[in-house]
Formats: structure tokens, sequence, C-alpha cells
């Protein structure tokens, strides 16, 4: 949800947010199933940290 709002604060429709939403996941999935691996919500918010993301603004 903080990914789409974000991407809507910035100036993007609707759908060019969905779709950027959409193509994110699509990468996510990818990965798991590349690796065999289920998401881990946690790794991904570590990763987030890692990289001083926006999106972990309280």
């Amino acid at each position: 949800r903080l990914y789409y709002q974000g991407l809507r604060e910035k100036g993007k429709s609707h759908q060019s947010a969905i779709r950027a939403l959409a193509f994110k996941w699509i990468r996510i999935i990818y990965r798991c199933w590349k690796t065999r691996t289920q998401y881990d919500e946690a790794r991904y918010l570590l990763a987030l940290e890692a990289r001083h993301s926006p999106l972990l603004k309280p």
C-alpha cells in the first residue's frame, strides 16, 4: 500500500501505479520460484532497511 501511495504522490496514474506494483510482485514471485523458497516478509523489510528506503518511514 505504501509503494502504491508513493507512486500516486509522485504523480503516477492509478493504472501506472498498479502496473508498477504488479511488476514488483512478479519479480518477487519469480525469485521465490527460481530459488524454491517461500516469500519472507522479514527478509524484504531487512532489505528495505539496508537501502534506507522511504517506504519504512513511520
